[in-house]
């Protein structure tokens, strides 16, 4: 009889882990950042959300909701925990208040991107360090913690979408774009802008790209798994075999 009352007890503790984690892991992505991530038809689609179904849906059985927003208000949203987590570059101000996976999803050369026959192109291939960009006007968009935190005091010209960045600099309207290949590339996979925007061998820099979730999302205790299933799923060639899928093929340094 004893036994029989502390039933109810053994089965209310059995099941809180699943109460715990019955909300799905809440996801805030930029909406245009394609290959990586964009937004279609209301849908997250990318090579980031391919990659994160395998990892979530098919690996760790964790239920996630994607959303995409402007990328300020993205990242908003994750600082105030109204979603759990974001996949970005951990910069300084972005560990205050995220955990971030050990194991990058993504590793991406960042290079310069200028204008056909700009008039300054010697000086901009001599460029060797972030400090050298200080004597060119750039153009980005809103929210890029790349450029925020490495050169806050850059001339900048500020735009709301990734594309709009390729427009400017195709029409002459700045110097310098400085970007990961795989956007690129990707934007440049039906041959536009490469007939007046140069890829160029000049790298700035190689961000890593990892899952960071809010410090207060319960949600921080998968990141050791996270992180066991990117080392497989790199060994094997699947991150890269992704990234192939949306880029191929690449568009050549000059």
């Amino acid at each position: 009889m004893y036994h029989l009352k502390l039933l109810p007890l053994v089965l209310l503790f059995s099941i809180v882990p699943a109460m715990v984690m019955a909300a799905p892991l809440k996801l805030a992505f930029p909406e245009h950042y394609a290959p990586l991530v964009w937004t279609e038809n209301g849908k997250m689609k990318g090579a980031a959300i391919d990659l994160l179904n395998i990892i979530f849906r098919n690996k760790l059985d964790v239920e996630t909701q994607y959303n995409g927003y402007p990328w300020s208000r993205a990242q908003i949203n994750v600082e105030k925990g109204i979603a759990d987590a974001f996949v970005t570059t951990p910069t300084p101000e972005r560990l205050t208040y995220t955990t971030c996976s050990t194991e990058p999803v993504f590793d991406i050369d960042i290079v310069i991107y200028t204008y056909l026959n700009h008039p300054r192109r010697d000086e901009i291939l001599a460029v060797s360090t972030p400090r050298d960009l200080l004597k060119f006007i750039l153009v980005d968009y809103r929210g890029n913690g790349w450029l925020k935190s490495r050169l806050p005091d850059a001339r900048v010209v500020w735009t709301d979408t990734l594309e709009q960045t390729y427009k400017l600099l195709a029409n002459k309207r700045a110097d310098i774009i400085v970007r990961d290949t795989v956007n690129f590339d990707y934007h440049a996979r039906d041959h536009r802008y490469t007939d007046r925007i140069e890829k160029t061998s000049v790298v700035v820099d190689t961000i890593n790209i990892h899952l960071c979730i809010n410090k207060t999302s319960e949600y921080t205790s998968i990141l050791p798994d996270f992180d066991r299933v990117v080392r497989e799923l790199r060994k094997e060639g699947v991150i890269e075999s992704i990234v192939k899928d949306y880029t191929h093929p690449s568009i050549a340094l000059n």
